[in-house]
């Protein structure tokens, strides 16, 4: 069945408050990472309409916003997949108001019992390219099997507005999907990940919230990008499969060209207390 967020648990969880980086002896701009509002769910798609697919590797190869079928299929799966109640948006905050929204995350929890879609029959054949590719991905590895669990988290594309970037956003929200073991990062002495420790002392309390909140134990993705790979690595998640796009040519999809050339499948596992009751 698939996974829908608990009644006691609603939306509208704050669960990140932090300050960007200081610019050119400017003070951060204050931001908040929180669960996505159904108020502003279709300006967050609009977001991830414009932005991500604009931006990400292969949608850029593939050009899929020309394909206007491709684009309308994508969102729907997008509204279907903000249904679960778990995506999650990124504001500037002023007095601890959420303000203008400049990023989000549309998160999904994966089940194994979950019914899989013939991709032949799928809309839009921008789409059935890109979507084959991130299956063909995925396959590699059994998830489920390799975190023995039966569902985890995962995501559809993560979005930040031009202007933003470079403010750790990115880190924020990838990090709010985790728990680490233990509650920690273990770190080399005098290590450099990229992200500053007043940064990282938030992303801890985060992840803790998240995944005891809804007790989560393992979260996997398909990074199609290098920097969103490079980010995902430094916030401790690990290869687990990858795809170089040549191979792709095989199934008939020519990804010459890419900017990213390969698709990395990367997850992480933890441990977390059991969760309230969700469907």
């Amino acid at each position: 069945m698939p996974w829908s967020r608990p009644s006691n648990l609603p939306v509208g969880q704050v669960w990140s408050r932090f300050r960007g980086r200081e610019r050119n002896g400017v003070p951060g701009t204050m931001y908040q990472i929180r669960d996505m509002e159904l108020s502003d769910r279709k300006r967050c798609l609009d977001m991830m309409e414009g932005t991500f697919l604009r931006d990400e590797p292969l949608s850029q190869i593939l050009d899929i916003q020309s394909d206007l079928v491709s684009v309308s299929t994508i969102r729907s799966n997008w509204e279907r997949y903000a249904e679960q109640g778990i995506c999650l948006a990124c504001y500037t905050e002023e007095d601890g108001v959420p303000r203008e929204l400049v990023g989000c995350n549309i998160l999904v929890v994966k089940s194994a019992d979950d019914e899989e879609g013939d991709i032949d029959n799928v809309s839009g054949e921008t789409w059935r390219k890109l979507l084959r590719t991130l299956v063909t991905a995925e396959g590699f590895v059994d998830v489920f099997e390799h975190y023995g669990v039966d569902r985890y988290l995962t995501s559809s594309g993560l979005a930040v507005v031009p202007p933003h970037r470079g403010q750790n956003i990115g880190a924020q929200i990838i990090n709010a999907r985790r728990y680490p073991k233990g509650g920690t990062m273990i770190r080399k002495p005098g290590s450099d990940d990229g992200i500053p420790e007043k940064t990282r002392a938030i992303i801890e309390c985060i992840r803790e919230a998240i995944c005891k909140a809804f007790g989560f134990d393992a979260t996997a993705t398909v990074f199609t990008a290098r920097s969103s790979q490079v980010l995902a690595a430094k916030c401790g998640y690990q290869q687990l499969a990858v795809l170089p796009y040549e191979d792709m040519l095989q199934h008939g999809i020519d990804l010459t060209g890419c900017a990213t050339p390969s698709a990395v499948l990367m997850g992480r596992q933890y441990n977390v207390h059991p969760a309230p009751d969700a469907q």
